[in-house]
């Protein structure tokens, strides 16, 4: 869904209020599972809920510029965008390595 829109806002084409709402909905759902296993002692996913913070208040900015009837400025969508690939790397590494620790103690 979050590919959907930013092809649409980098495209210069608006995009409806609900894809974004549910959007975001989504992501802060998701950022509550990852805390909630971090909270269970899987500190390899504090690196992901540190991420996940920069990526919503830029989703946040987004959103605002966006509802102000501004563009939003493409380097902000290209860090969101790249902060949530690396994010959902990261998570996906220890999903399907769940034995793998990080290469420094926290």
């Amino acid at each position: 869904m979050g590919l959907t829109i930013v092809f649409d806002v980098w495209r210069g084409q608006s995009v409806g209020s609900f894809y974004p709402r549910l959007h975001g909905g989504a992501a802060l759902l998701g950022s509550a599972l990852v805390i909630g296993a971090a909270l269970q002692g899987d500190t390899r996913l504090y690196v992901n809920i540190a991420l996940a913070v920069v990526i919503i208040v830029l989703g946040v900015v987004m959103g605002v510029t966006a509802e102000k009837g501004k563009q939003v400025p493409k380097p902000i969508i290209f860090t969101h965008v790249s902060l949530a690939i690396i994010c959902y790397l990261i998570l996906a590494f220890f999903a399907f390595n769940p034995r793998a620790t990080l290469p420094i103690a926290v």
